[in-house]
Order: structure tokens, then sequence, then C-alpha cells
């Protein structure tokens, strides 16, 4: 679970898939607790909710598009401002910009470099110089034509 967690960018994903989640729940509240302060469409509080929640699963699911799907999670946190009850309370808003920051911030790991990586520099300040095949140098250093 560990290695599938740092191959991806898992806390962005999830803090979007509560973000969505916590949106989505104070329509759904209203019969229980009159919170509703601003309610556009129900429609589009249901439409954000829902596709905050996709996000979510799709900056899991698809770490390439993490940089796309991170913008998305912030232009809809934005958007929860004005269509879905101040943003969820603003808590639904943070977390959805958060969540789409850390998305789109997200680098994936590099091998180490005791893992047959490209040789670290030497500590002269010099830099390696790259190895040239034999096939392609003449013995007295002039290039064979191939």
């Amino acid at each position: 679970m560990k290695s599938w967690r740092r191959s991806r960018p898992f806390w962005g994903g999830l803090l979007t898939l509560l973000a969505g989640l916590e949106l989505l729940s104070i329509p759904l509240a209203v019969n229980a607790l009159p919170l509703v302060i601003h309610s556009a469409q129900a429609g589009l509080i249901y439409l954000i909710s829902i596709a905050m929640i996709i996000l979510g699963v799709l900056i899991w699911s698809q770490p390439a598009q993490r940089i796309f799907l991170g913008v998305m999670a912030s232009l809809l946190s934005i958007m929860s401002i004005l269509y879905a009850n101040i943003g969820g309370f603003l808590l639904g808003m943070i977390l959805g910009l958060f969540g789409g920051a850390l998305s789109a911030a997200w680098t994936p790991i590099t091998p180490a470099a005791g893992s047959g990586a490209d040789p670290p520099a030497r500590e002269s300040g010099e830099e390696p110089r790259p190895e040239v095949a034999e096939s392609s140098q003449a013995p007295s250093g002039e290039t064979r034509s191939l």
C-alpha cells in the first residue's frame, strides 16, 4: 500500500475527494439542519460535488494527468463559492484548493543514485566525461566512418 501511495498524488486526490464529499453533504443534510446559506440551482451544487469526487478518484488512477486534474479541481473549488453554500462553508473550498495544488505540484519519485541511475558527479567539481564506445574510434584517435 505504501508503494502505491508513493507512486501517485495520494494526498491531493484524498483532499479533492473529501472536498467533494463535504460539498455534497450540506445539501443532503438540509432536512436535518437548516444550514443552507446560498443555494443557486440545486443541479449545480450536485454537479460540482460529484465532479470533485470524480476528480479525486481520477487523480489517484491517472497520475500522468495530475496537472490538468489538479487545475480542474482548483477551478471547481473556486466555483463552489458562488454555487455551493459559500464553498461548503469555506471548508470544501479550502480542501479542494489544497487538493488541486498538491495534485498539480506532485512529481514522481526518481530512482536513487545507487540503483543503476546516472552516476553522481565527481566531488572535485569536474563534470564526468561521456564514455565513448571503442568501436567508433580508431586506435590513432581518428573517428571511423560508419
